[in-house]
Formats: structure tokens, sequence, C-alpha cells
């Protein structure tokens, strides 16, 4: 006997389907089968009881029903009359290994498949539906087309993913004649006619015999359906032969796949000793593109800042925006570790982006400059009412391995603010000074620009500074004396970051962002880099007032109330005599 896979149907379809049938293949890539299986008793392991020429009746506590007879637990339902039997044929629950008339038909437990976390069974279906309807045997079936499995699912979701899936073992040895049976699964509403089933199988035959074989077809739910009646009919109509196994049944949800990134950049340091830390989240929905059904619900990522810097001072979160997600403007990463309101759906096959920037200083113990583990973590609910989660993996990709399962790739975000001996880390030093104030076009008077001021708890003494010229250091007034040179409307000043990459490896992705100063307004075409001590030249992006900042920014003001310049340096090197520069612009007093 071999398994076969109808392409009949028995009707032609109604013109309105109970449910939208999906394909053969099972849950499409970047889902998964969900745990909770709505099949009752899938294994057969609760029997109906010993019952000789009985019928399943609805409610019995196998927990299905059939078009044949129940003959009784752990026997052979033969064709030929014996044991008393009247009529002919019909089902029985098996336990363990069988070995029926003298070899022929031979029964082996399902060993489980673990490539689709289906666990093992002692346990199966006996089917041996097609009986002669008269002695001696003649190829007319008693039980024409006969559903040999039938049950009620509930509680299921609409608009949603399921996989119907069951397997099925040829009993008959491999030399021993008979007919394949002829299976399909059928789906529709409980106690429809036949005509509005779906049938979900076709395809090519299964030759095998003696091996459990996998059989699937997916259903889509419509709007408002929360129940299905599953069948699984057999229409080979032939008597010699036609004996199978049937067990773990299965109809369980198709779950999107969700996965989260974590991405540091560069941390700055500030004038007063703190650093700010720019982050960038991407998560992802795996689920085919442009399928509802594989939209995932009510997406939130949460993120315990205070438990990751708890050997430095968390000081604040800044800036978190994404393009498309509604965000927690109160996240602190303390007392408020949700950076979503929890209220978005992330639709099948997109990806969304979440920045924002944590502002540190750093402690005094052993880690108080890092290194400093991070891990965000990102929850929602398939439409069936799933959950799902991921933990974030440290980069641009959930998913580095590209094996289809993001929960096994989680390594921390880790951030460092200071070398460690071999680590291969990036430091990045900043200084920023007053380097011009020009009025009436010429340079103020009384003000020495071109001295080296001694900033406290600024890196302004680091010695790779002192490559600077001229001046041989960050050079510049920190602040102007409001009674000496008090500004006036008109007046441009000059504002000049000096940087310093320093670190046992590379400063990876350096962008540096100077928010133009309240009061003021950028001054055209004054925004400038130098590379080591090279020429000066033109650098620098400048956005107006208000406008959108690009995404993973390091900027402070994320609503960018005056304008802002971001000078994108790209990768700098740790080495001496290429590893520092500065950028500068010019502002106009209002």
């Amino acid at each position: 006997m071999s398994l076969l896979v109808s392409t009949q149907t028995l009707l032609p379809p109604l013109p309105a389907q109970a449910q939208i049938f999906d394909g053969f293949t099972g849950c499409p890539a970047g889902t998964r089968e969900g745990a909770t299986n709505f099949v009752t008793n899938g294994n057969f392991s609760t029997p109906p009881g010993a019952v000789v020429n009985g019928t399943l009746l609805q409610g019995n506590p196998a927990g299905f029903t059939a078009a044949v007879p129940y003959r009784g637990d752990g026997i052979y339902p033969d064709d030929n009359g014996a044991n008393g039997f009247n009529a002919l044929g019909g089902l029985s629950i098996q336990t363990g290994a069988i070995n029926y008339l003298g070899g022929i038909v031979i029964g082996q437990p399902f060993p489980g498949d673990a490539s689709n976390a289906v666990a093992a069974s002692n346990t199966y279906l006996y089917s041996n539906p097609n009986a002669a309807v008269s002695n001696p045997l003649v190829a007319q079936s008693a039980f024409p087309d006969p559903v040999i499995w039938s049950q009620v699912v509930v509680g299921l979701r609409p608009n949603a993913s399921y996989n119907f899936t069951a397997y099925f073992y040829n009993l008959l040895a491999p030399n021993a004649p008979g007919a394949p049976p002829i299976i399909r699964f059928l789906a529709g509403p409980p106690g429809g006619p036949i005509g509005a089933f779906v049938p979900t199988l076709n395809g090519n035959a299964v030759a095998t015999r003696q091996q459990w074989i996998r059989v699937q077809g997916s259903f889509r739910t419509l709007p408002g359906q929360t129940t299905l009646e599953l069948r699984i009919q057999d229409q080979a109509n032939t008597v010699i032969g036609d004996d199978f196994g049937l067990t773990a049944i299965g109809f369980k949800e198709c779950i999107p796949i969700l996965g989260v990134a974590k991405q540091a950049g560069t941390p700055v340091q500030n004038a007063d000793g703190t650093y700010t830390i720019p982050y960038t989240l991407r998560v992802r929905n795996f689920a085919p593109a442009s399928n509802t059904q594989f939209d995932l619900l009510n997406l939130q990522l949460t993120d315990n800042l205070a438990q990751t810097f708890a050997a430095a001072t968390l000081n604040s979160v800044s800036g978190i925006q994404s393009p498309t997600l509604a965000v927690n403007t109160g996240f602190n990463g303390g007392t408020n570790q949700n950076l979503l309101q929890g209220t978005d759906t992330l639709p099948s096959g997109t990806t969304a982006t979440i920045t924002f920037n944590v502002n540190i200083t750093p402690g005094t113990g052993a880690n108080g400059f890092g290194p400093f583990n991070n891990t965000t973590t990102a929850t929602a609910a398939s439409r069936g009412g799933s959950p799902v989660s991921d933990q974030s993996n440290d980069g641009a990709n959930a998913d580095p391995d590209n094996n289809g399962d993001p929960t096994n790739n989680n390594v921390p975000t880790t951030v460092s603010l200071r070398p460690t001996a071999g680590g291969g880390s990036g430091a990045f030093r900043l200084v920023k000074r007053i380097t011009n104030v020009i009025r009436n076009g010429t340079q103020l008077g009384g003000v020495n620009f071109g001295v080296f001021v001694d900033g406290v708890g600024d890196d302004d003494n680091a010695a790779g500074f002192a490559q600077l010229q001229p001046g041989g250091a960050p050079i510049g007034q920190i602040n102007l004396d409001p009674v000496t040179t008090k500004l006036q409307s008109g007046d441009d000043v000059e504002y000049t970051v000096y940087y310093l990459s320093d670190g046992t490896g590379s400063a990876i992705g350096v962008s540096i962002c100077d928010p133009i100063p309240s009061g003021t307004a950028l001054t055209n075409n004054t925004t400038q880099v130098r590379r080591n001590n090279g020429a000066i030249a033109t650098g620098g992006t400048v956005f107006a007032p208000l406008a959108p900042l690009p995404v993973g920014n390091t900027c402070p003001d994320a609503n960018n109330q005056n304008g802002t310049v971001i000078f994108d340096l790209g990768d700098i090197s740790n080495a001496a005599g290429s590893n520092f520069g500065l950028v500068r612009f010019r502002v106009r007093v209002n």
C-alpha cells in the first residue's frame, strides 16, 4: 500500500468559503507552528473503550467522530468477517508495535518528529474502512469515501493562519498486495455540507511502506470565524489492503517570527565629563510581506538601562524617535523601561527602527568605564493571540546565521568608554572651544583665541592633542566674560570641536552632532572639517530648525528646535598622525 493524496473534489466549491486554503507546504518561511494544539487527543492516547461494532458518538472520550464503526481497542478490524463481526472493516486504537496476519500487517509506534517539534506517541488509530459489502470479498467498499476522523476545534481567532497536520503509516508489509488509500484533509464550518469543505492535498504518491509520513495543509480563518470542523477522508474505495495508521494530528497557529537587533554608536564625551551613547534598534517581522494574517500586534520593546549602567550613573535618555512606531517619551530605562506605547502593529515582512541617546557619568569602580552590556527585549502577539518575543542581538541583523530563528542570536550590545589592553576598543574624545568672534567684519579685540585654556573635567590634556598645529593643544576660550566681552546682536561666533581617537582600536562610524545655540542662527557656508593638520575643507550637513534628523543620530535634541550641524567622519584610525582633527562653524547672534 502507498499513501496517495487526491486531486479530486466531490462537489464544486461553494461561492462563499468558510475559510481560505493557503497551500500544502505548511507554515511559510518566517513563521513557525505555535505550541497550542487545538485538536484534542490527536495521538489517540485516550481510547473510546472496547466497543464491538460500535459507532463513535459526539463527546466520546477519544474526542473524535467517524463515518465507520469503531471495532474496539487493540484489535484487527479485518475485511473478512472473522472474530464474529457481521459488519466488516472499521477502526481500532492500537498501542505499541503490532503484527497481524503473520506479518502482512505490521505497525510501529510513532517516533516523533524533532524537526517539527512533534513528540513521540505509542498510540495510533488503525484504519481499515473499505470493507466488502458481501462475503466472499468483492472490490466494492461498504463505506464509500468514508470520513475516518472528524473533530470540531474551537477558540480560533479571525484572520489568523493555522496548519492542519497528521502522520500516516502504511501498515502493509512491502510485498503484501493491496491498494493505497487516497487521503484528503477537509476543513469547514461545523456541521456544514461536504461541498463547503476545501480539499487541502494534491500532488504525488508516497510509495514507501512502513514509514511515518507527515501530511499537512494550512488554512486562514475569515472575519468572525472562531471554529472549524476538521475531517480526514479516505477515497480509495477498494477492499484489498487500504490499512494505515494515523496519529499526531495537530491544528496549530502559524505564528510570525519576531527578531530585534541593537547597535551602539560611538560614545561622545561631553565637556562636563559625561558621555552620550547613541543606540539604534531594528525590530523585524520575518513573515512573508503583505499577508495581514501574519501581522504582529501590540509591539513592545523593554530595556533595563539602570541594570546596564549599574557601575556608572545613568543621567538621562533623550532623542527617542521612530519613523513608524509610537515611542514612549517617558522612557528612562529605570522606572519606565518601555520604549513604545505598546499599541503598534508591525506588519508582516517589515522592519521598524527606533533610536535614542543615553547620557551617563562613568563610575569610580573597576567597571565604571565599562564594558556595559545591554539587551532589549521585544514582545508582541500574533493574530491568533499567541505571544512572541526575542532578545536583541548585537549589530544590525537579528538573525545573522540566517537559520530563520533569531531567538538563538542574542549577543549583548557592549559599550566601553576607555580602551582596555589588547581589547581593540575605540575611544573618542571631544573638546569644544570658542575660537573667534567677528564684530563688524573684524576680530573682536581684547580676547586671545589662540591660547590653550585648561578645562576642568574634560579631555583637553590628552596626550594625542599635542599633535594639533598651531598650539599643540585644543586652543580657544571655554566661555566669554559676560561683563568684559559681552556679545552683541550681529556678532559672528566661531565654535571649534577638536576630536581625538586614542583607543586600542579605530573609532567606527564617527558622527559628531552640534546643535545651534538658542538665540543664534547658523552663518551660511561656515561649516568646515580639518582632518589631522591638513587643509580646512567644507564639510558637515546642515539641518534647518525643526527639520527631521536622520535615524541613528547622536544629537541631544531630537526635536531640533534651533537647527543642527552633523559631521559624518566615518572611521577614525587610532594611529598617531591620523587620529585627530577638528570641525567648526559660525553662528550669528540674533
